[in-house]
């Protein structure tokens, strides 16, 4: 009777085919039956609003707005006041004869430097905005791996009790044949070593979707327990390529790094123009109570600090500016043609497991288990038989996270910007 249970459960272990990749496996730790279940879209939102790295790059944003309000601004004007001729001698041993001078004076530059200098500013603006994107971009694709692992993990839990189950209800008909004399003894031996590996199996695969659960919930700041996993998503196969952008944040980033350079150029060519202080008076002279006005005009002198090696650094950072530029585009097209490549590997391996080798897989073991079971095959058929299935399942596990992880990352490559819908 154990016989035929074993072989009853190993033929409804292999002629599930999808049991195990569409319900959410046991081992998963849920919350109560009204707990909300987290979509992909839903934990990177939460992560968006939560992660420490997308607020900095925000507050440095915020920091690029006020730079620009501040580069806007013109010098302030000077007042000064000047006493002159007092507690010296003769006639000007005391304050009879001094002369009070108050005065205003004002600088005036030249050049378009608070233009430019301003312009300078929102490249800079531009790039943290960039950055800011690139920081979204970034954690989505973060948590998008680390809901694919955790979703992987699960269901590897899955496979892997199963694989327990089974290895055990064999292992309980192999001692039955031995103690009926229709085993060797060593055979026993050998499914007491399968057993040991399923449960070693099922152990590691515990202890990756532990960990697995808790990258997940540091990065939506929910704790691990309360993270009830959308898995519907984990077996489709889209595979329609997003469109390579002309926006994406990594090109937006170093095409305002140029920006900057060019302004910055400006800027520094802007200084070498002298810019002119006027300034206006009024002057009392203590000794015969008269007055006068008074005017002037200071122009600086270029003849020690033509501001020409600021000049040259900058147009050195603009031509770096522009090789990191073109070195990015390089580079992005390389990362999005094997993010690709790797999407369609993923798919193409996926569906043909999922279409032939799996079905066949598990023809053939429920073959071998009945074949064993009336004793046609030796056991080591079944067993076989049992880990080209099992296998092959693993299999599918790792290429369905392998083409959505190629996913998240050709996302991240070729978006401007995350938008999510919770």
């Amino acid at each position: 009777m154990r016989l035929h249970h074993a072989v009853a459960l190993a033929i409804s272990i292999a002629g599930a085919p999808a049991a195990w990749a569409q319900t959410t496996p046991a081992a998963a730790p849920t919350l109560s039956q009204t707990s909300t279940v987290l979509t992909p879209d839903a934990a990177i939102a939460l992560a968006l609003e939560h992660a420490p790295r997308g607020q900095a790059a925000r507050a440095r944003l915020d920091a690029a707005g006020a730079a620009i309000d501040q580069a806007d601004t013109s010098p302030n004007p000077a007042i000064g006041f000047e006493l002159e001729n007092f507690s010296g001698s003769g006639p000007y041993r005391d304050f009879r004869s001094s002369e009070r001078t108050y005065s205003l004076s004002q600088t005036i530059e030249l050049g378009g430097k608070r233009n430019r200098r301003t312009d300078a500013e929102r490249a800079t603006r531009d790039g943290a905005a960039a950055d800011l994107a690139l920081a979204r971009l970034e954690l989505a694709r973060d948590v998008r791996l680390a809901f694919s692992e955790a979703v992987a993990a699960s269901r590897q839990v899955a496979l892997t009790q199963d694989g327990l189950r089974l290895a055990v209800a064999v292992q309980e008909a192999i001692k039955a044949r031995v103690e009926a004399g229709r085993e060797a003894p060593i055979q026993a031996s050998r499914a007491d070593i399968t057993r040991r590996q399923a449960q070693l199996a099922l152990n590691q695969a515990d202890r990756r979707l532990t960990i697995a659960r808790q990258t997940l919930a540091g990065l939506t700041g929910l704790p691990p327990a309360a993270l009830t996993l959308s898995e519907d998503w984990f077996t489709r196969i889209d595979a329609d390529d997003p469109l390579p952008s002309g926006d994406a944040a990594d090109l937006r980033r170093r095409q305002a790094d140029v920006a900057r350079g060019r302004a910055e150029l400006s800027v520094e060519r802007a200084k070498s123009i002298p810019d002119v202080t006027l300034s206006a008076g009024f002057r009392q002279f203590r000794e015969d109570g008269e007055h006068a006005f008074l005017m002037g005009i200071s122009v600086p002198i270029p003849v020690f600090d033509s501001n020409r090696g600021a000049i040259a650094k900058a147009r050195a950072d603009l031509v770096a500016a522009e090789a990191d530029l073109a070195a990015e585009r390089i580079d992005l097209d390389r990362r999005v043609h094997t993010a690709r490549a790797n999407l369609a590997a993923a798919a193409e391996t996926a569906r043909t497991l999922q279409d032939s080798i799996i079905p066949t897989a598990e023809q053939a073991f429920a073959l071998a288990n009945e074949g064993y079971a009336q004793g046609k095959f030796a056991y080591l058929e079944v067993l076989e038989a049992q880990r080209t299935l099992v296998d092959a399942r693993t299999d599918l596990i790792n290429a369905l996270q392998g083409f959505h992880d190629a996913r998240a990352e050709l996302d991240r490559l070729t978006a401007p910007d995350i938008e999510v819908s919770p």
